[in-house]
């Protein structure tokens, strides 16, 4: 009797030992995946290329003020050019030594397309004829002036111009007349004949002026 009490006894207290065994503790919660990271990187991202556009941008706005502080430094150079040109025309002009008529042919200008340096057909004979006079006064030396009409910038129609008084010494050139006795010089729309903004107007004033720098004799 008392064994089995005992027993009894003991089998309640296993029951209430394996009853009373503690809960597993709880797993701890993943850590959250940073959010604020690719934000970061993609506002980093935005402010380099942000950077990179405003130093593009200043380059090119530095360039574009160098370009037309050089295009203005130019064209006040060929003012004041054109104005010792007028001054000096109107107190010594170069005696040429040629006829009146010669002097004349010589004086012929030659004239271009709007935009265009290649000199027309219908001028070849004008420069034929100049050829004439070269051959016949060796020591004569002519200078070639390109102009332009009103129309583009200044640094283009300096451009231009240099084209057109080029073609013309090289037609000269090409037909025997040394290219010492030629010097060219550009004027751009800086000096027109035709003050009109108009198409005939622009026709005059396209062209390739000829002038004695050194007498015939």
């Amino acid at each position: 009797m008392t064994n089995r009490v005992a027993l009894a006894s003991l089998a309640t207290l296993l029951v209430a030992v394996a009853c009373s065994k503690p809960p597993a503790p709880a797993q701890p919660a993943p850590a959250p995946a940073p959010a604020a990271a690719p934000a970061t990187a993609a506002a980093d991202s935005a402010a380099r290329a942000a950077a990179r556009r405003d130093s593009l941008a200043a380059v090119a706005r530095a360039d574009s003020l160098e370009r037309a502080a050089r295009a203005s430094a130019q064209a006040d150079s060929v003012r004041a050019q054109v104005q010792r040109a007028q001054a000096d025309s109107a107190t010594a002009a170069v005696q040429s030594g040629l006829s009146a008529a010669d002097s004349a042919v010589l004086a012929e200008a030659v004239h271009f397309d709007y935009d265009k340096a290649d000199l027309a057909a219908a001028d070849l004979p004008r420069l034929d004829r100049k050829l004439a006079i070269f051959q016949a006064h060796p020591r004569l030396e002519i200078q070639i002036a390109g102009n332009c009409d009103e129309r583009g910038s200044d640094e283009y129609n300096l451009a231009l111009g240099e084209r057109r008084a080029s073609a013309a010494k090289r037609y000269l050139v090409a037909h025997g007349v040394a290219a010492e006795r030629i010097d060219v010089v550009s004027y751009g729309k800086e000096r027109p004949l035709d003050g009109g903004h108009g198409e005939e107007a622009w026709a005059r004033n396209r062209r390739d002026d000829f002038a004695v720098t050194r007498g015939a004799n």
